[in-house]
């Protein structure tokens, strides 16, 4: 019998075996949530932030581990959102961050997908995955 990861992990690969441009999650990005979760004036690359309605499972690369986290392993230190309401928010409840990187157009992106995630107003928890992306030049 499998279990409830390798299921989600497989699920996740048989999804992306179809060609990419045909069931591309669509992504709504937002500079706000940039401005929230990533850090003021990177080093180097520049981040940007996005939501999308779709599962982690479904977004997650074939080979990309999902854990499951406290919500302040998942965001991390970078940005300026307000990390004890964040904890509040969760209360107990933990997030589920996938983490891997791919090429694309010159470029090294790499990507974290955490859900379930904070609205904009650190006010409540949505279903959906927040997608934040690191591009940095090859």
């Amino acid at each position: 019998m499998y279990s409830w990861a390798c299921v989600t992990v497989n699920t996740a690969a048989l999804a992306f075996a179809a060609p990419v441009q045909q069931n591309a999650p669509a992504l709504t990005c937002d500079a706000a949530l940039t401005w929230l979760y990533t850090p003021t004036r990177p080093q180097i690359g520049r981040y940007e932030v996005c939501l999308s309605t779709e599962p982690l499972t479904r977004l997650a690369e074939p080979g990309w581990t999902i854990d499951i986290v406290a919500p302040l392993d998942a965001f991390g230190r970078s940005g300026s959102f307000d990390r004890d309401r964040v904890a509040r928010l969760f209360g107990g409840r933990r997030a589920a961050v996938a983490r891997g990187w791919r090429r694309r157009d010159g470029e090294i992106e790499s990507v974290t997908l955490i859900s379930p995630h904070p609205d904009k107003g650190l006010t409540r928890l949505e279903e959906g995955t927040l997608v934040i992306r690191h591009f940095v030049p090859e």
